[in-house]
């Protein structure tokens, strides 16, 4: 369901602290045709018997079920089962759940058109920035998709690319009160999108030039020129029940009981009340999958139980909760959670969560920003070379780490993105744990075993002086979570003949910012952290541009930059940049997102451990819980079961 949608924002230190912190604990005409797929209202089969409710805990309230208002987490939950979709956003890809077809570049239902632009328009210049177009601003003309092939407007006719996408909605889907849902109520939904005092997705509301039904089952987005949108098949505007709320207005909308409480929906479930900390919801006789004996149960409540993993385990276990989402679970005992499920006491399912775990190398420090040089007191040169920086990884046993940590539910990753996503390259280099391969590296790049068991530089040059130490420090954020990681990797390089020095920071520290900062400030050897994920591979954390310094010249973000690795490739961001200025469907888009991991991967600054896991526990007897990295675990909530309804 398209409640808020996600874009990959600039990685500011404010973000990622707070962040941290909660981590921690044209290719051709457009289709107008639209066929029926059934009848307006389809009628409920005969029950032979009533279930039980399914009751599903949660870790917070909700603050509004008016899915314009800003509906925080556990109310995006409850809005999924009113709603159906529209667009699923399962396992790293857009699938659609209320069109007859999806609408991609690859069918026509989406493309990308030829306009000409004149003085004063809005478009999106060269650096994604929108503006009024002016002489001299640099924009990217028609079949241009990166920075080499911008140029700067002089008044000339100027022709720029448009991206438009057609929905084709089914015509069998009503409202819970059997009043056929139409584009025209998508159009509505825009409109409240609009006026909201915080809407679900700005960046989008600034990129789109407009939004309109074109038929009762047909709606057009059509973006700004110049702006190509790697999610085009997520941009329809979830509907809005104007029949139900055309007489109030926006504002009265925002705290109305019939939007905020018992907002009136088309999936398979419609909500009975709101009382207190338990909300419920009866099945919906006009779910358009009714045929199907879907949902499975007649009726689901919610209940607000707090975020006491403990406590929350336990009302799993008295059968009081029978699916316990993953807010009320963070923080749980995961020997626990094994112990139970190994008894047949409850089911645990895993998903790849908000964040992943890395190690940063410290390439380019701030002390080399004016040239490196032995003499000047600089660090040794520890990590210019890729090849010790090879070798580093294969000391680092990363499987034990993933076992210890995840419980050997998370991956190893090659790159910044997991490898079960849909853009990870099966080209990527991995560093399996193989200290004998690592030494072999250490020794041809001339760092040698020492009789003390420590490696030393010999013959090295412009790097380090004669019997230079591998001595390193390594920073990491105090927390008994990272602690452990840090021991393991530790140990590992201890046995490949570096000294290692472990610092643990307050967070406060680690994400501190400016020239005098350890991290963010480039004056560390290795630190290591989480980073946000993104459903868009973040190429963008490793760009160049984004190194933070102080001469603007040199680094455009100045202290405020995120690359804190120092490391430069124009390969690399190239490819980058390239995929930024392209979408799924269009030439390159996975070639040049295979090419940038390919190059992080071989080049290596920074080596990638796992991606963070979210857990959600059920009775042992649920059937049809699936927890997607992407789509969360109640996206096919009429699927959702126990005991003989699974049969």
């Amino acid at each position: 369901m398209r409640i808020k949608k996600t874009t990959t924002p600039k990685l500011t230190i404010a973000l990622l602290l707070s962040f941290i912190l909660a981590a921690c604990v044209s290719n051709g005409p457009l289709e107008n045709d639209n066929d029926d797929t059934g009848s307006d209202v389809i009628p409920i089969p005969t029950l032979t018997q009533v279930t039980d409710p399914l009751v599903i805990c949660l870790g917070e309230e909700p603050n509004t079920l008016y899915p314009y208002g800003n509906p925080n987490r556990a109310a995006q939950l409850i809005l999924q089962t009113i709603y159906d979709g529209p667009i699923d956003h399962q396992d790293y890809s857009y699938q659609p759940v209320i069109f007859n077809e999806p609408s991609s570049l690859a069918n026509g239902n989406a493309l990308i058109q030829q306009v000409e632009i004149t003085l004063g328009q809005t478009v999106l210049d060269n650096e994604g920035k929108i503006t009024a177009l002016d002489f001299g601003t640099f924009i990217r003309p028609t079949g241009c998709f990166n920075h080499d092939c911008a140029i700067a407007f002089d008044g000339s006719q100027l022709i720029m690319d448009q991206m438009v996408v057609l929905f084709n909605l089914r015509s069998d889907i009503v409202w819970a009160d059997g009043t056929p849902v139409t584009a025209n109520d998508s159009a509505y939904g825009f409109s409240l999108d609009s006026s909201a005092p915080v809407p679900t997705s700005m960046s989008l509301l600034d990129h789109t030039l407009s939004y309109e039904a074109v038929n009762e089952f047909q709606a057009l987005w059509t973006g700004l020129p110049g702006f190509i949108d790697h999610s085009y098949q997520n941009n329809f505007w979830l509907p809005a029940p104007q029949h139900l709320w055309g007489t109030l207005s926006p504002e009265q909308l925002l705290t109305s009981a019939v939007s905020a409480q018992t907002p009136a929906g088309y999936g398979p479930f419609k909500i009975a009340s709101w009382e207190g900390n338990q909300i419920t919801l009866l099945k919906n006789p006009n779910y358009f999958r009714a045929n199907e004996n879907l949902p499975l149960v007649d009726s689901l409540i919610f209940k607000v139980v707090g975020q006491d993993s403990n406590a929350n385990l336990q009302l799993l276990l008295s059968g009081e909760c029978d699916i316990i989402d993953n807010s009320a679970t963070n923080g749980i005992n995961r020997e626990d959670v094994l112990t139970h499920q190994g008894e047949g006491r409850l089911i645990a399912t895993w998903a790849n969560g908000n964040a992943w775990e890395l190690i940063n190398f410290g390439i380019q420090p701030q002390s080399y920003d004016d040239g490196y040089s032995m003499w000047a007191a600089d660090r040794a040169n520890f990590f210019g070379d890729a090849r010790s920086r090879q070798a580093i990884a294969m000391c680092i046993d990363r499987q034990n780490i993933v076992d210890e940590i995840t419980y050997g539910f998370s991956t190893i990753m090659n790159t910044y993105i997991p490898p079960d996503h849909g853009l990870s390259s099966p080209n990527a280099v991995s560093y399996p744990f193989d200290p004998i391969a690592a030494a072999a590296l250490f020794d041809e790049a001339g760092w040698l075993l020492g009789f003390d068991g420590i490696r030393t530089a010999t013959g090295i040059p412009d790097v380090a002086f004669e019997g230079t130490k591998f001595s390193i420090n390594y920073f990491y954020l105090d927390h008994p979570f990272s602690e452990a990681i840090a021991q393991i990797v530790k140990g590992g390089l201890t046995q490949c003949g570096i000294e290692v020095s472990l610092t643990a920071m307050p967070a406060e520290e680690l994400y501190a910012t400016g020239s005098d900062a350890k991290i963010f400030g480039r004056q560390f050897d290795l630190a290591q952290f989480s980073w946000q994920a993104a459903e868009e591979p973040p190429c963008n954390l490793f760009l160049s541009e984004a190194i933070p310094g102080e001469d603007l010249d040199l680094f455009p973000y100045k202290w405020g930059g995120w690359n804190l690795t120092g490391w430069t490739n124009d390969t690399y961001t190239d490819a980058c940049k390239a995929t930024q200025g392209t979408a799924p469907g269009l030439e390159g888009y996975v070639q040049n997102h295979h090419l940038a991991q390919d190059i992080f991967a071989n080049e290596l600054p920074a080596i990638p451990l796992f991606t963070h896991q979210e857990i959600v526990l059920a009775r042992p007897d649920i059937c049809g819980l699936d927890f997607d990295p992407t789509a969360g675990f109640i996206w096919n909530v009429e699927n959702l079961g126990y005991g003989d309804l699974c049969k």
